[in-house]
């Protein structure tokens, strides 16, 4: 119950950064060449730019991390390229949705970004698995680094002010 919980408390934050941080129709544009913005951001000069692109891209993949360490604990017997293809569908659902109400920018580098982190998560709980091997233990420690995480859940969802 703890991990659905905390996976519900996530999946809202995930939302609210991603679909509900900007108001509709302020931002709308598209960028289908795989690594065109990362390549931007790794050519940025000046300390603020290397930021924001520092920021931008470990956020991308960062907040997708969970997401794949949730979605292989859902589906512990599916392949992994299975669990990938379900966190690369919310990511570019996500993308598809910005877009369509204007909430941010629609880029192929934040689905290939999220992408990775979902792979590090599910492969963060792939070795979990493999060093635990009982479904039971797992799932003991699957619930309390998801109760350790509810706090943070909870400060970036109802105390951080988002300002993208």
């Amino acid at each position: 119950m703890a991990i659905v919980a905390v996976f519900a408390l996530y999946a809202a934050f995930l939302l609210r950064l991603l679909l509900f941080s900007r108001a509709p129709g302020t931002e709308r544009s598209i960028n289908l060449v795989p690594f065109a913005t990362i390549a931007g951001y790794l050519a940025a000069h000046s300390p603020g730019e290397g930021k924001v692109a520092f920021g931008n891209i470990v956020g991308n993949i960062l907040i997708f991390v969970p997401l794949g360490v949730y979605a292989s604990w859902l589906r512990p017997r599916a392949a992994a390229w299975l669990t990938l293809l379900a966190v690369a569908a919310v990511s570019v659902a996500v993308e598809i949705v910005q877009n369509v109400f204007g909430v941010g920018a629609s880029d192929v580098d934040d689905v290939i970004l999220n992408c990775v982190g979902g792979a590090v998560g599910i492969l963060a709980f792939r070795l979990l698995s493999a060093i635990l091997r009982e479904r039971s233990v797992v799932r003991t420690v699957m619930a309390v680094l998801s109760l350790l995480s509810l706090p943070v859940w909870c400060y970036f969802l109802f105390v951080v002010r988002l300002h993208l």
